[in-house]
């Protein structure tokens, strides 16, 4: 009897603890970097107000993390590849990352978790003189 109930309360346990992760700030930092420096330009665009191709030297402040690996980001930035932008973009921008975990080793267990992004979605506009536009779209991108 308190085999059985050792291994109902240990299958609980780790069913609830081995499905929650949450992903790092370094990981949304870097990541987000790299998809606003060149795969995602319909977001940095809105950003500029212009048509650029990327962000460069983007400074990336996480604001909010939900426990469901989606939060808000603040990117400053300055427009590369663009005559007429602004000296730099500011803006607001929501993601989503989804993972996958792969578990190696017989005897020492090891697990590497793969971080994708998603869906990136340009959430405000904080350039001076660019109107508020939104943009969505799902960047293409490397996974981390």
């Amino acid at each position: 009897m308190r085999k059985a109930l050792f291994g109902a309360i240990a299958v609980v346990v780790l069913s609830t603890t081995a499905c929650k992760r949450e992903v790092p700030s370094d990981i949304v930092q870097k990541t987000m970097k790299g998809a606003l420096s060149s795969h995602a330009p319909a977001t940095t665009s809105a950003m500029c107000g212009a048509k650029v191709r990327g962000l460069s030297n983007a400074t990336i402040t996480v604001k909010t993390r939900n426990p469901d690996n989606t939060g808000v980001v603040h990117v400053k930035g300055t427009p590369w590849l663009a005559p007429g932008t602004p000296p730099f973009c500011e803006g607001d921008v929501e993601y989503r990352y989804s993972f996958t975990s792969k578990t190696t080793g017989y005897k020492r267990k090891t697990t590497t978790t793969t971080w994708y992004l998603e869906h990136v979605k340009l959430l405000t506009v904080q350039t001076p003189g660019v109107k508020s536009v939104t943009a969505d779209e799902a960047p293409d991108g490397d996974e981390e």
